[in-house]
């Protein structure tokens, strides 16, 4: 995601802070327009965070630190944030089918899997088309939503009994929603310093 682009989508919004006390609301949008709405409400008494708007909506608590003078804390240290997440409708991450197709030879290659691959397989085919038939098992069930499917896993557990450690993050990649949570956070946060 280019944020010095989605940064341009704010450009004409308007903060403005709301403190009920326990409840905190900070609110983003663009004067008599719902387009990249954003609300920022924090329940300082459960430490919950709430954010919904056009950009979707998520649910994040922590102990003691999600409320309103301690988020900044979160705003550069989005792997810590996306830990305290409860539910969401945007997704997070996606996953590219060759990127974790890479992943998974590099994976075979680093770790020395190559014969388990082969290993007890038709005499007559080569051990490249042997590969890419086990390549094909292992993405039979892969989607961009949830990437290596149950399928995919059994095949890979075939050769690498670990391999729930790391077949979650084979072609996983950011789709750069909570980057944009952030960015407006700051945004709206520094509008209010300004004033």
């Amino acid at each position: 995601m280019n944020l010095e682009r989605e940064k341009k989508n704010f450009k004409d919004h308007k903060a403005t802070f709301t403190d009920f006390g326990n409840i905190k609301i900070l609110d983003f949008q663009k004067p008599n327009s719902s387009y990249y709405r954003i609300r920022f409400l924090f329940e300082e008494d459960f430490y919950r965070l709430h954010i919904s708007g056009d950009l979707g909506e998520l649910i994040a608590a922590n102990y003691c630190n999600m409320c309103w003078d301690k988020f900044e804390d979160f705003t550069d240290n989005i792997g810590y944030f996306d830990g305290k997440i409860i539910c969401h409708n945007r997704p997070i991450f996606a996953y590219d089918y060759e990127t974790a197709k890479a992943d998974v030879m590099k994976h075979i290659k680093e770790y020395d899997l190559y014969d388990e691959v082969i290993d007890d397989q038709d005499e007559f085919m080569s051990e490249e088309d042997i590969v890419e038939e086990f390549l094909e098992d292992v993405f039979d069930d892969f989607t961009e939503e949830r990437g290596i499917g149950h399928y995919g896993y059994e095949k890979l557990s075939e050769i690498d009994p670990d391999i729930f450690e790391v077949i979650e993050d084979f072609g996983k990649r950011s789709t750069g929603i909570l980057d944009l949570y952030m960015l407006a956070f700051k945004l709206a946060k520094e509008q209010l310093d300004n004033k």
